[in-house]
């Protein structure tokens, strides 16, 4: 058996935590290779280290039968490893040929940059491996779906044959995750490895040849799909039985609180990206908004919160009209928010976990001194969501930066779920974390809602909106459609609508 990546008793510290303890994994050539654990496993971290953004503390890393160390990304790029992100690494600005090459540009005689060549090597690459990306594009201007394909050509074209996946379908619909893995069979079946992370179970046993797991910075297993199924993978992850689903009962929703009436917004360079929307949401209703990134939920969101001013229409709040109020006001009002980019909306990378904590709660809670912070009090609550969502954090004077991307996520849904609002506005309020996680956050979303608070979940993920979510509205090109009742249309209808297949 042809092993391409072999890595022998990697551990990788972080101060006095262990991430990664006396790992061993064997990759076999020409296959998928998924990766899966909670929050916390160490799965980043040990994607890190075999794509040279780390470097181990103890172990050996082998490519091919031949023992290599990488100092950088650069190292591991030359070694034939290449690693497509969870957050895209590209320049919007930029156009899509410019984002490929850079760094990797070819030269005439050592000098001139030969773009003509560049651009030649690029388009044999997407031919080669039927990709049909725009070359002149302006990055900021394609879909999700083809941003990923722009991260996978740049990889291509760096020569790499060992392709690392982090969490590669957490914005896609149903059939951009289709696409996705004909790609990645694709990829396959042409000589290359893929490696690739992931909390999707349903994902891990459709497109995975070896499936290894990992809980707490250890090895557990490495098994078959043919020799397991999803309920023993999440055991064997979270260490009990998880149930992914959330137990609906008939309930009576309570009188409309929030009321959108032709609502109209434009991006920042005067585009329309909603276009006279309306809807209501009830006390103790979730409504539920599916769609494609960049279909205007996002302006639907930050208009609703005060984060940007709407071109027409209005919003009411408990009959109050709050169309033109600002973010803490919108607090004020006892409106919660868990915006879709935990990193630059979310928190303050250079900040604690505490400081992190208190955000919006010193608006709406406040301290017992008008005037003093009182540190006591803002640990204590941090403290509460720390041992509530099962952040995995040494203590609350860390700073947040040195946590994972679910134990971030984590805080910053525990931080508004404890704040007793009256709404709450959740963009993808599970995306990067472990299924265990997830369960708990769907079952608290229903407990809220279930106590009178009118939940509006905005959400990338279309399982979790038809799970969770009592009614559904489809948002495309600006605009919103029925997407029915609890249970009322499949997968496959939702996911048409979505990309605005059946409107009329």
């Amino acid at each position: 058996m042809e092993y391409i990546l072999e890595l022998k008793g990697i551990t990788k510290r972080f101060g006095s935590l262990t991430a990664n303890d006396k790992i061993n994994l064997a990759v076999r050539k020409g296959t998928v290779h998924a990766v899966i654990g909670e929050n916390g496993a160490g799965k980043s971290t040990l994607m890190n280290v075999i794509s040279g953004l780390y470097r181990p503390d103890e172990g050996e890393l082998f490519v091919r039968k031949k023992k290599v160390s990488f100092r950088n990304p650069s190292d591991a790029s030359r070694a034939g490893i290449g690693m497509v992100h969870q957050e895209f690494m590209l320049f919007p600005e930029l156009t899509v040929l410019d984002n490929i090459m850079m760094g990797y540009e070819k030269r005439k005689m050592g000098l001139f940059l030969d773009k003509k060549m560049i651009r030649k090597q690029v388009e044999t690459i997407c031919e080669e491996y039927h990709f049909n990306i725009p070359l002149d594009e302006v990055v900021q201007d394609l879909s999700v779906s083809m941003l990923q394909q722009v991260e996978i050509v740049k990889i291509l074209y760096r020569g790499v044959d060992i392709i690392i996946f982090d969490e590669p379908t957490s914005v896609l619909t149903p059939q951009g995750i289709e696409g996705l893995f004909d790609a990645i069979r694709f990829l396959v079946k042409h000589g290359k490895t893929v490696l690739f992370i992931t909390h999707k179970l349903k994902e891990v046993m459709e497109i995975s040849d070896d499936i290894t797991v990992l809980k707490n910075g250890h090895y557990v297993n490495t098994v078959t799909p043919q020799q397991t199924d999803e309920h023993d993978l999440a055991t064997m992850m979270v260490g009990r039985e998880v149930l992914m689903t959330v137990r609906k009962e008939e309930k009576q929703c309570g009188e409309v609180l929030l009321e959108v009436k032709n609502l109209s917004v434009s991006d920042y360079e005067g585009r329309a990206k909603l276009d006279d929307v309306s809807f209501c949401l009830r006390k103790g209703e979730i409504l539920g908004i599916a769609g494609v990134a960049g279909s205007g939920q996002q302006e639907l969101v930050e208009s609703l919160f005060g984060l940007r001013k709407s071109s027409g229409g209005q919003v009411l709040f408990g009959g109050k009209d709050i169309t033109h109020l600002n973010c803490r006001n919108h607090r004020l009002c006892h409106i919660g928010y868990v915006p879709q980019d935990r990193i630059s909306e979310g928190i303050n990378r250079e900040a604690s976990l505490w400081e992190n904590a208190i955000m919006g709660y010193h608006i709406v809670k406040g301290f017992q001194s008008r005037y003093f912070l009182n540190r006591k009090q803002a640990v204590s609550f941090t403290e509460r969501i720390i041992e509530q969502f099962n952040v995995k954090a040494a203590s609350t004077n860390l700073k947040i930066k040195t946590l994972s991307g679910g134990n971030i996520q984590k805080l910053i849904v525990g931080r508004e779920f404890l704040q007793d609002n009256s709404l709450l506005i959740i963009e993808d309020p599970t995306r990067g974390i472990d299924i265990g996680a997830i369960e708990f956050i769907w079952k608290k979303i229903e407990s809220l809602a279930a106590a009178g608070t009118a939940i509006l979940l905005v959400s990338h993920e279309l399982n979790e909106v038809m799970e969770v979510s009592d009614r559904i509205l489809v948002m495309y090109d600006g605009q919103l459609y029925d997407g029915g009742g609890h249970g009322e249309k499949t997968e496959t209808e939702i996911g048409l609508l979505m990309t605005g297949g059946g409107i009329l």
